[in-house]
């Protein structure tokens, strides 16, 4: 009898799964025009902001039960805009137009601040590359080509609470050797 109330309990456990299943994707098509006028603000992104919001609705709804699935959808579409958001403004201060410099040129460096600076990116990448090689991808991926968590977890493909344990390893790694090396500023 253990056997069958096992094999029912699993088979109660799929049904309850699929419904949810069924639900949170009734929830992402019902709510569709929500996520586009959220989505909207960012241009050319739209589409891949509501799936990765469709798609970390399921992610977190299969690690825990989710009460309120579509205020949750548009919660997490609403932080993805703005990370995206914040993303471009970063990526558009560090590529502003040859122009803008010979506007405001900068002074000369001081020969003292470029040793320090030169020192502590040498020591920066040597922690990096010290890196276990999940962890250093995810990384990379994430501060260097700008990928978001759930990217990074298709590209590897892991799931999302992985690249978040590989980011959080990998800022602790950094922050240590570095304090290590005496960059701890």
């Amino acid at each position: 009898t253990h056997c069958i109330s096992s094999a029912a309990s699993d088979v109660y456990k799929r049904q309850v799964q699929d419904r949810a299943s069924r639900d949170l994707e009734t929830t992402c098509r019902t709510h569709a025009d929500g996520l586009r006028a959220i989505t909207r603000r960012v241009r050319d992104d739209e589409a891949d902001l509501a799936q990765d919001s469709c798609l970390r609705l399921v992610e977190t709804a299969s690690r825990e039960p989710v009460a309120a699935p579509a205020h949750l959808l548009f919660r997490i579409a609403r932080n993805l805009v703005i990370d995206r958001i914040r993303s471009r403004s970063r990526a558009a201060s560090l590529f502003q137009d040859k122009a803008t410099y010979a506007q405001h040129p900068c002074p000369a460096p001081d020969p003292e601040r470029v040793l320090l600076a030169n020192e502590r990116l040498r020591r920066a990448l040597k922690v990096i590359d010290a890196m276990p090689e999940r962890r250093r991808e995810a990384f990379l991926l994430h501060r260097i080509d700008g990928l978001s968590y759930p990217q990074i977890a298709r590209s590897m493909g892991v799931s999302v609470k992985a690249v978040e344990k590989h980011m959080s390893s990998a800022m602790l790694q950094l922050v240590r050797g570095m304090q290590a090396g005496g960059f701890d500023e």
